[in-house]
């Protein structure tokens, strides 16, 4: 029986779909050898002149000589990221978010991966724990930076706490190994009140920017605590003046870091301002937003796309329109003013809600983890037509994280939904503009 790995799908206008490649074929070979993981992908796919090995579902057998660019992909996304099995976490971390959703959900949401592929490939946080010497060679052999690595702690018996492992306490160790093969990495620190906030979090400070440049970055950002902790660890979540005093800290360090190495080295995720009351630094204090996607400074991207957009708002709307901002309740603080400005444009009514979310309950406030039940909890308030921000969805599908679709809100509801990326898809889509 012929092994290949499964296409999930392909990529439209990609060179795959037009080899008529697609989703349940099976990758067999490429250049006449089995993929092995993700990486021996990336790198024989990387290659201007391949023989790829295709089995269809229809059982036919195809060799395809392919002819490209040698950094254009071929368009194919297999069913699983890696192509082998994930390598799992064996923490078991007293904030673990995963250890807190709520039961009944997809299976793959209780997954929880610690893979150093995926860390350099997308841009997931790994803990280190879980290597064995071979991956640390193959690490430092394909010279896989910059990592992500999820660090909480650098004093060893206060990380192994935390992370309930032992070897946890050997991370500097490792970061140092993996620094001298000329590995980088941008790490993070997940902030519990009481346990590796104050001085600890000086020490993790202090530790790895002592490793700068190997380690480029470290972003603190807020513990997430939901409302299905029974039986776990009794954690904290930060209050107003427990996020001031750490971004009085963390700016302190900043000043430090600047004058020692012209780089501000760490960085508070926003949740922090927005506990704090108070607006984000300018997009200068963000250095290239190298941990946008840990939630370091994604408001101030909003607020700067704001004040160039809103030059080109129009007075007035050809015809009435409603329509409602669905969001969660952190988000309102930095919304509000924007929405007030739309209000003034003629022919509009715009209608912004905060969403409790009750799904996970806790100190949960991000958009991103709304679900269905959420928003139909709120339907009462919704007016016109309705906005999602993607984040709320699956990526590349039109999936909440409760299993529902958006089509079944829209049904629900009775109402017309419309997802939208960002702040300038959210104007086209309402206003019209460009």
């Amino acid at each position: 029986m012929v092994q290949g790995k499964l296409v999930e799908r392909v990529v439209p206008n990609s060179i795959a779909e037009e080899l008529g490649i697609g989703g349940g074929d099976l990758v067999v070979a490429i250049d006449g050898k089995e993929l092995t993981d993700i990486l021996d992908w990336q790198l024989a796919e990387s290659s201007e002149q391949l023989l790829l090995t295709i089995m269809h579902q229809n059982g036919e057998l195809v060799e395809y000589e392919i002819e490209k660019d040698y950094d254009e992909s071929l368009g194919i996304v297999f069913a699983s990221p890696t192509l082998d099995k994930l390598r799992r976490c064996q923490n078991k971390c007293i904030f673990c978010f995963v250890d807190q959703m709520p039961p009944k959900m997809r299976e793959t949401l209780y997954i929880k991966d610690d893979d150093y592929r995926l860390s350099f490939l997308t841009g997931s946080y790994i803990s280190l724990t879980n290597l064995q010497e071979k991956d640390l060679q193959r690490i430092r052999q394909l010279h896989l930076s910059p990592l992500y690595v999820s660090v909480h702690a650098t004093d060893p018996k206060l990380r192994a706490e935390l992370m309930q492992n032992q070897r946890a306490g050997k991370l500097l160790s490792i970061l140092k190994d993996l620094a001298q093969a000329g590995i980088q990495f941008h790490t993070q620190v997940v902030l519990c009140p009481g346990l590796n906030d104050g001085a600890a979090l000086d020490q993790t400070i202090g530790d790895l920017f002592a490793l700068y440049p190997s380690v480029i970055t470290l972003a603190v950002v807020p513990v997430g605590l939901t409302g299905h902790r029974e039986g776990l660890y009794p954690l904290s979540t930060s209050d107003k003046l427990h996020a001031q005093q750490v971004l009085a800290q963390i700016n302190k360090w900043q000043e430090y870091c600047l004058k020692k190495q012209q780089t501000r080295f760490v960085f508070a995720a926003d949740e922090f301002y927005c506990m704090a009351g108070i607006m984000p630094p300018d997009a200068e204090a963000y250095e290239g937003y190298q941990q946008l996607e840990n939630g370091v400074g994604l408001v101030r991207l909003l607020l700067d796309d704001w004040d160039d957009l809103q030059k080109q708002l129009p007075s007035k709307l050809p015809k009435p329109t409603t329509a409602t901002i669905a969001t969660g309740v952190s988000a309102a603080f930095y919304l509000q003013p924007i929405v007030e400005r739309l209000q003034q444009i003629e022919n509009l009514q715009l209608n912004l809600v905060p969403v409790p979310n009750k799904f996970f309950g806790g100190g949960v406030t991000v958009a991103g983890l709304l679900t269905y039940n959420d928003l139909i909890s709120a339907a009462d308030k919704i007016r016109g037509t309705l906005y999602l921000p993607a984040v709320m969805l699956k990526e590349g599908k039109e999936l909440f994280l409760d299993g529902h679709t958006t089509e079944e809100l829209a049904a629900a509801i009775k109402k017309e939904i419309c997802i939208v990326k960002d702040l300038k898809s959210f104007l086209t889509a309402l206003l019209g503009m460009k």
